[in-house]
């Protein structure tokens, strides 16, 4: 079987996942969800929101299913075109203007100092959170040999927003051990 036909077969492929993120920055949170198709991109039908850096675990938690359910995983290749198109184009440097502006900074360098970012993963009933360290700008990659921690879909909202912000947290001082 040649590999484009094994990305298109049901029986090889992962099984459909749905995305999140929630950075933290020092002053709000941004929280948005992604649409999946083999990959992940920001999605225009989706979630993306600019909220209050003051949430407790329990509004935490809220915010991140809502993200988590609005993400989508695609199969149709119109609609995953179009949410390619969006990634390209302006919409997703106008938040990161208004994100400087809501920070009261200049720069991508600036609006990142000290900011934090874990995704969530959605997949077969199963929720896993992955917190990344900054590299600088807007690159990050994930903590080498973490615990992965993860858990059921019938998570409360502040047992999920309590770890979501504890992971938030080591995000922002890269101090995750086996970094």
């Amino acid at each position: 079987m040649e590999r484009f036909d094994q990305f298109h077969d049901r029986d090889t492929r992962w099984p459909p996942d749905r995305r999140a993120s929630v950075f933290s920055f020092r002053l709000f949170y941004r929280v948005h969800s992604f649409a999946c198709y083999g990959m992940a991109g920001l999605d225009p039908q989706g979630f993306d929101k600019i909220i209050s850096g003051k949430l407790g675990p329990s509004e935490m938690g809220e915010v991140t299913w809502t993200a988590l359910r609005a993400s989508r995983y695609l199969e149709n290749p119109e609609a995953v075109r179009a949410v390619r198109d969006y990634v390209r184009s302006d919409a997703s440097g106008q938040t990161v203007r208004e994100m400087k502006k809501r920070a009261g900074v200049r720069s991508i360098k600036a609006l990142f100092r000290g900011a934090g970012n874990v995704d969530l993963l959605w997949t077969e009933g199963v929720i896993e959170l992955e917190p990344h360290r900054h590299l600088g700008g807007e690159r990050w990659a994930l903590f080498d040999n973490r615990e992965t921690i993860k858990f059921p879909e019938t998570v409360s909202d502040e047992e999920l927003g309590t770890a979501l912000l504890s992971e938030l947290e080591v995000s922002r001082n890269g101090s995750y051990e086996g970094t």
